[in-house]
């Protein structure tokens, strides 16, 4: 066979494979407008090269409030400030959480350190205690001299490269 055959039995192959995974995956809720996802890249090629103009075009076409796919990954996009004050105010316990990804899962301990914890009891509470004995006045001042140690020893390490 030749290549040319291969490689195109390849890609339709995987288009194919891409179109039953996402008729499979449908999201149980409806999601906003947007423009329509190419196979496999999504939306990154309507992004062109100065994304901000471009994210503005499309909320004057799709409205303040669009979905886009960039790659495999779906991305909600709030483009004005009263829908982004309604994400960050109103709703700001349902969409302050991580989304979940396999290498924080084995890194963090299945989700159980600060950086990678679902927002919920568990995560206040090692918020606070990180506050208490790491942030605050007297912990800062505890651990001044080793910070100041630190920042002469980079800057020695700066000169003596530059």
């Amino acid at each position: 066979m030749s290549l040319w055959i291969i490689v195109f039995v390849t890609i339709a192959a995987a288009i194919l494979i891409n179109r039953l995974l996402n008729l499979i995956t449908k999201p149980s809720l409806p999601l906003p407008p947007g423009p329509s996802p190419w196979p496999i890249v999504g939306n990154l090629p309507h992004m062109g090269p100065v994304p901000h103009h471009a994210l503005a075009a499309l909320a004057q076409k799709h409205g303040p409030l669009m979905h886009l796919r960039l790659g495999f990954v779906d991305v909600i996009v709030a483009a004005s400030a009263s829908v982004a004050e309604q994400f960050l105010k109103v709703h700001d316990a349902n969409f302050s959480s991580r989304p979940p990804n396999s290498g924080a899962k084995y890194i963090a301990y299945n989700y159980q350190d600060l950086v990678f914890a679902p927002y919920g009891p568990r995560w206040r509470l090692l918020r606070k205690i990180s506050y208490v004995h790491m942030f605050s006045s007297k912990a800062l001042d505890d651990f001044k001299h080793i910070r100041q140690i630190v920042i002469y020893s980079k800057m020695i390490s700066m000169r003596r490269k530059y």
